[in-house]
């Protein structure tokens, strides 16, 4: 076969592979309606319920100088600079020529389908874009995982440190709360582990998908085969990873713990802005509420988040100060970035479509 044909063959797969991402990424949309509806029917009672609260909040953010909101922006656009860094040490091990701005561009576009797909879409948008960038779709998925492995272990790693920072200085935002942080912590501990054993234990995996089989009778075959290849191609990356990459796997954690701060020195910059509160205080009780939040299922996070740090910090402060803190954190994850993110898919877009009016050569 001649070098043309196979250029065009390895081309036509290439644009298969993004045509079905397209398509599993407008699928997940479709399939999300009640979800929105859920989500957004959730918020707006809440709103309701709690609108003298949030007018309260509201006046707090309004009287906060320009400096403060300021520097919120710019935390949250860091925190994204910091996970295209992630994408960037994951990639260029596969693909040499892919750029650290490529992995920014990403972690932005990615940002943008994330909340508007309340979480749903974000890592298909990621595939895409990698698979755009010259990486192959199941390689993209694997890494993708791998990414979400080390981000979640990070947040209970950071949590853990917060809590027990909180615990031996007797702070005042976790005393009462014993129980529930005790159950908190233990079944972020297990999640934390079953993550991890899935990831770089394939004996543990073979072993779940095994029950699962005798448990099913046949049931559900090509969703758990669909299931069991994506686990093997994270497991397959994730290993490749640690055992020929462990710079790069350390870099990635102390990326994920860069960023990570970046979200919780937010509630500080508020409320410090009018109140003499501790960094080290606000901070742990961020990475802690973050940590026992992620036991709490609901979509994109929302709600959990809110209700755990307003549980621990409305003890140090007052409840609209907190709420303030609260609603600009919420502003620096997911508001915030639709912006350049938007930018940035539009952006993409264009480039595509004129791509494809130019005829060939």
């Amino acid at each position: 076969m001649s070098s043309d044909k196979m250029g065009v063959q390895r081309y036509a797969r290439r644009d298969e592979s993004i045509k079905g991402a397209e398509f599993a990424l407008k699928q997940g949309k479709k399939k999300s309606w009640l979800k929105y509806v859920l989500v957004f029917g959730l918020i707006f009672f809440a709103c309701w319920y709690e609108r003298n609260f949030l007018a309260q909040a509201a006046e707090k953010i309004r009287k906060l100088p320009d400096w403060t909101i300021f520097i919120v922006i710019v935390l949250s656009l860091i925190y994204l600079v910091w996970e295209g860094t992630i994408i960037w040490l994951l990639i260029r091990q596969s693909v040499k020529h892919y750029s650290w701005m490529q992995g920014v561009r990403c972690s932005f576009v990615c940002s943008f389908f994330r909340t508007t797909t309340l979480g749903s879409g974000g890592g298909v948008a990621q595939m895409y874009e990698m698979n755009r960038d010259g990486l192959p779709l199941a390689r993209g998925a694997g890494l993708s995982m791998v990414q979400y492995i080390f981000h979640k272990v990070s947040i209970t790693l950071y949590g853990l440190i917060g809590f027990l920072c909180l615990l031996f200085a007797k702070d005042e935002s976790v005393s009462g709360y014993t129980a529930f942080l005790a159950a908190g912590i233990g079944l972020t501990a297990l999640i934390t582990a079953a993550l991890l054993l899935v990831t770089a234990c394939p004996p543990f995996s073979n072993w779940g998908f095994l029950i699962a089989e005798r448990l099913c009778h046949g049931k559900w075959q090509d969703k758990r085969d669909k299931m069991k290849a994506q686990i093997d191609s994270m497991q397959e990356e994730s290993l490749r990873l640690l055992k020929h990459s462990p710079r790069t796997a350390g870099g990635i954690f102390l990326c994920d713990f860069a960023k990570l701060t970046c979200w919780y020195l937010v509630p500080w910059f508020v409320l410090s802005a009018d109140l003499p509160v501790s960094l080290w205080q606000i901070v742990c009780i961020t990475a802690a509420a973050q940590m026992l939040a992620g036991v709490i299922p609901t979509p994109a996070g929302l709600g959990s988040l809110e209700f755990v740090f307003l549980m621990f910090s409305t003890k140090i402060v007052g409840a609209a100060e907190a709420g303030a803190a609260m609603i600009l954190l919420r502003c620096a994850v997911n508001i915030i970035p639709l912006v350049p993110g938007a930018l940035l898919a539009l952006t993409d877009r264009r480039k595509k479509k004129g791509s494809r009016e130019c005829p060939a050569e």
